[in-house]
């Protein structure tokens, strides 16, 4: 009998990786839009050490950004092509909290019926701003808190982060206008260490959720930066995942989208299997009018600009590479790949990295030989 259930499960489990092959081809045939970014800014009031935008403390990159008069038009044009109500619109940075116009620009937005949020550092996130985002509809909000004080304060490169961000988190807490809220924690060898303790902080307040992201080479988050996970460090993280999934009853815990990590942890560390839908399911209005997939991408796949091309016609007619070319623009390694169908060479924001060295094979990083996991 016990044969038989494990035959049974082995079953489920194939028809369910068949289901979510063929549902990842008609991702690519039909492209809908369900996830919008819209980098407002590269402005930031932080320099953080592990930045993938590379975003700068000053004001150079203000001439470049888009007006909300424009971001407003596009939104207008993709809603008479699209149903907003199943579309997210999220403004991102830089830190988007520096420009003091997005709240009319995410009103606009959730006129036409998208649902719209923010992710921000919280630094700028007192009371007067959090009604003046409320009064304007949002509906979403991802915090970034990256380990206990000492590790956040370093990797923010600003005594006295760890604090502010906290007391926004109790706030958001005590005050849930929202539909959905986490927190993000970038992981690198600096905190990796100290999740247990940010997750136990993290409970105390009340946070729902808790979203890890291993930092990946780009901007000043660089290979020479010395945050980039070992191996063994990603081993550990998959282990703490699992566990804190498992065991965990006050706070929910996941793995967020860097890359495909095999059978034996996929299942274990998010609740659906890895899927990357950059260019299919998700797109980026960059913060000078470019347009991409995902805003981690590598800017070398840049669709084209809003201010020559409107959106619409870029999603489309483009994202050629994200959709029907990844196999060609992926390692060579991938080609040969076991793991292809469910894998498809990881994130889009792997391909291409800033530090040619650096791999961009999760299983090569853990050195997964099948059987072989932390439990």
């Amino acid at each position: 009998m016990e044969g038989r259930g494990q035959m049974s499960r082995q079953a489920a489990l194939a028809d369910r990786l068949e289901r979510f092959i063929a549902n990842k081809e008609r991702m690519v045939r039909e492209h809908p839009l369900r996830y919008l970014f819209w980098e407002a800014t590269l402005r930031c009031n932080l320099a953080c050490r592990h930045c993938g935008s590379d975003c700068r403390r000053d004001n150079s990159t203000r001439d470049r950004e888009l007006s909300p008069e424009m971001m407003k038009r596009e939104l207008a044009t993709i809603a008479s092509f699209h149903d907003p109500r199943r579309i997210t619109l999220a403004i991102i940075g830089g830190e988007p909290l520096i420009r003091p116009d997005i709240e009319a620009v995410g009103a606009f937005a959730a006129g036409l019926g998208f649902a719209w949020g923010i992710t921000t550092n919280a630094m700028l996130l007192d009371v007067e701003r959090l009604a003046s985002l409320k009064a304007a509809g949002l509906s979403t909000i991802a915090v970034s808190l990256d380990g206990p004080e000492d590790e956040h304060d370093a990797l923010r490169q600003c005594n006295g982060a760890f604090r502010r961000v906290s007391e926004a988190l109790a706030r958001l807490v005590a005050d849930p206008f929202y539909q959905s809220f986490d927190v993000i924690c970038c992981v690198s060898t600096l905190n990796i260490d100290r999740l247990g303790p940010l997750l136990d902080h993290l409970a105390a307040l009340g946070v729902p959720r808790l979203r890890l992201t291993p930092v990946f080479s780009r901007g000043r988050a660089g290979r020479q930066s010395g945050l980039m996970l070992s191996g063994d460090q990603y081993r550990r993280l998959l282990a703490f995942t699992a566990e804190a999934r498992q065991s965990r009853r006050d706070i929910e815990v996941t793995l967020s989208e860097e890359g495909y990590w095999g059978p034996e942890w996929e299942c274990r560390v998010r609740d659906d299997p890895h899927y990357c839908g950059s260019g299919t399911m998700i797109a980026s209005i960059l913060h000078d009018g470019g347009v991409t997939g995902c805003p981690s991408v590598s800017r070398r796949f840049v669709e084209g600009n809003i201010r020559a091309t409107p959106f619409v016609d870029l999603w489309a007619e483009g994202f050629a590479d994200f959709r029907a070319g990844r196999r060609a623009i992926a390692p060579p390694a991938c080609g040969a790949c076991e793991h292809w169908d469910l894998c498809e060479g990881g994130g889009f924001h792997l391909f291409a990295p800033e530090d040619g060295a650096a791999s961009t094979c999760a299983l090569r990083k853990i050195e997964d030989q099948g059987d072989r996991h932390d439990r």
